[in-house]
């Protein structure tokens, strides 16, 4: 064979992905690399057309319908969760988006989908699918007329040459990759992704979550270890008390009159409040706005403020344990079967077989319609039990999206209760404000249920929410934002939590010394990631984990530097 016609096979060779399967390649470049190549193109776009190209050899070599139909379907779904992703929750694929979704059990499911389908933006991202699905469908059915054309004389000639550079730029450009496949720590993998040169197209997006993930099932490994070595410390209280720790799901702090709304949501944290046994601090905030993350670090005995990792630290459960504390988590999130969860998801974190062993010493078996449900499982567990001391988690549903699914019929507050003006304001936004507010007065009659269980006894209840929410508060819009940088209303309504301590008689008569320590702290900014040193101060457990620097409670206190998204805020 003459070295011209073999140089000329093997143009031929590379430019057919692009001459007979151009619709496909088309396709891909659109579909994939959406606002991605128009930003820093000269790096991205030779790799959105190296990935292009081999998608489209794949279907070329292949010669089979079946693998071409395949491509299609998985370019459209991912273009689909992409673009609907950006468009409804300025969010994109990533670890916490992969998490998130193997979390949701079907209830959840089924919610999710039904509060998705009334944003009308969900209506445009699937015209903006069935228009590219029409034109790709016209495209395919003048494929080889074009095709004939593209394989012609010059015109093959130009492109052969013009695709050859390409893929030799794509070749040398995919050495980014590198790099990230060699990650050994998440902020690495952070690094990557952030870096300007990198790709931002849907598959390299997916590839990063799933390093992501990987790496974080090694982390799993790290946190088991460090829960079974954690050390008994000798302790010098000996009277038993009962620690509850409550954990509240999406709570807008400014839809309770705890902290000024107009609406009575609350009236029983309220009275409590003005009879002097509850305490509500009044400066706090989340560092993330996804409770897979929140949970992870509130669990955790690190602090984010210090630079420490979740990873870094056991887990608070397993130190209340080591010390003679009887543990128990009643989670009304749990979803059926955690061991089919990546180890990146929150339900690993909490109930690997590891973890359960050193950490509790009894967790729920099933899970609820309704939060006050749980709570009645609770007290039907704990009759046959002398308790002791003890630490009790209970992981509500609290005001998850779905709203009106999150409390027992009828209402109390409607549309009319809602008493605002704002031009953008609808009677549909009224009412869904209305069923937050009534999933938020559910709630307060949960925590009564939950006093009502220990008032007898020495028992201090702390409760706080993972993170907030937004229910046309200041803006047409409900739900939270991404993992970006946060304005200052989002911070307000998504990330600032309420926080309050409620204390039983008996607990205020034994304890005269934390109840001043109560009342001089509420106005202190906090960040809830140091929660466990204020459990380890309000059960008077001694340990090496407790740092009084960090125990909103002590003299000693300083908030270390607080965070939104791992970007540090002013406090």
């Amino acid at each position: 064979m003459k070295l011209s016609t073999l140089h000329h096979s093997s143009l031929t060779t590379l430019l057919a992905p692009l001459s007979r399967q151009w619709p496909l390649f088309l396709a891909y470049i659109v579909l994939m690399g959406w606002g991605n190549a128009l930003q820093n193109p000269f790096y991205r776009t030779f790799l959105i057309v190296l990935h292009a190209w081999l998608a489209a050899a794949l279907v070329e070599w292949t010669r089979s319908r079946i693998v071409k139909g395949v491509v299609y379907v998985l370019l459209y779904s991912l273009f689909i969760v992409e673009l609907g992703l950006e468009w409804i929750f300025s969010m994109h694929i990533s670890p916490a988006v992969i998490t998130l979704l193997v979390e949701t059990d079907a209830r959840e499911s089924s919610e999710f989908l039904e509060s998705l389908f009334s944003h009308p933006e969900l209506w445009q991202v699937i015209g903006c699918t069935v228009g590219l699905i029409l034109l790709n469908i016209v495209a395919e059915h003048y494929r080889k007329t074009v095709t004939t054309v593209l394989e012609k004389g010059k015109t093959a000639r130009v492109l052969s040459v013009v695709i050859v550079v390409l893929l030799i730029g794509g070749v040398l450009s995919s050495a980014c990759y590198v790099p990230l496949l060699r990650s050994k720590e998440l902020n690495e993998v952070d690094q990557w992704f952030d870096h300007k040169r990198h790709p931002h197209d849907t598959m390299t997006k997916l590839l990063v979550a799933l390093v992501d993930i990987r790496l974080a099932n090694k982390e799993m490994e790290g946190i088991c270890q460090l829960a079974a070595q954690v050390e008994a410390t000798p302790q010098t209280d000996t009277d038993s008390v009962n620690v509850v720790f409550v954990i509240g799901e999406s709570y807008i702090k400014y839809h309770t009159p705890l902290y000024g709304y107009s609406l009575n949501t609350t009236p029983f944290l309220s009275a409590e409040q003005r009879e002097g046994r509850l305490f509500v601090f009044n400066d706090v905030l989340s560092p993330y706005n996804q409770t897979s993350q929140v949970l992870r670090n509130l669990i955790s005995c690190n602090s984010l403020g210090d630079g420490e990792r979740w990873s870094e630290k056991p887990p608070l459960t397993a130190v209340f344990k080591k010390n003679g504390f009887r543990v128990a988590m009643f989670d009304n999130q749990r979803t059926a079967d955690y061991s089919e969860v990546f180890a990146f998801s929150l339900n690993t974190f909490l109930y690997h077989p590891q973890v359960v062993q050193a950490c509790y010493d009894e967790v729920n078996d099933t899970v609820f319609e309704y939060d006050g449900q749980m709570v009645e499982y609770l007290g039907e567990r704990r009759k046959a039990k002398d308790e002791g001391k003890s630490l009790t988690i209970v992981h509500l549903l609290g005001q998850h999206v779905g709203f009106s699914y999150r409390y027992p019929k009828p209402s109390h507050f409607t549309a009319d209760s809602i008493k605002r003006s704002e031009s953008w304001l609808t009677d549909e936004m009224k009412a869904e404000i209305a069923h937050y507010d009534n999933a938020t007065l559910y709630n307060d009659h949960v925590i009564q249920q939950l006093t009502q269980l220990y008032d007898d006894g020495n028992t201090v209840l702390v409760y706080l929410s993972d993170h907030g929410e937004e229910v046309y508060d200041y803006r047409p819009h409900f739900g939270r934002e991404g993992h970006g940088e946060a304005t200052a209303e989002e911070i307000r309504w998504q990330y600032e939590v309420p926080l309050v301590v409620w204390c039983s008689p008996r607990y205020i008569e034994k304890h005269p010394d934390i109840i001043a320590a109560l009342r001089k702290a509420t106005d202190r900014p906090f960040s809830i990631d140091n929660t466990c040193h204020l459990l380890f101060r309000l059960a008077g457990l001694r340990t090496s984990y407790y740092l009084s620097r960090r125990d909103i409670l002590s003299d000693d206190y300083k908030c270390p530097p607080r965070t939104v998204n791992d970007k540090r805020i002013d406090n």
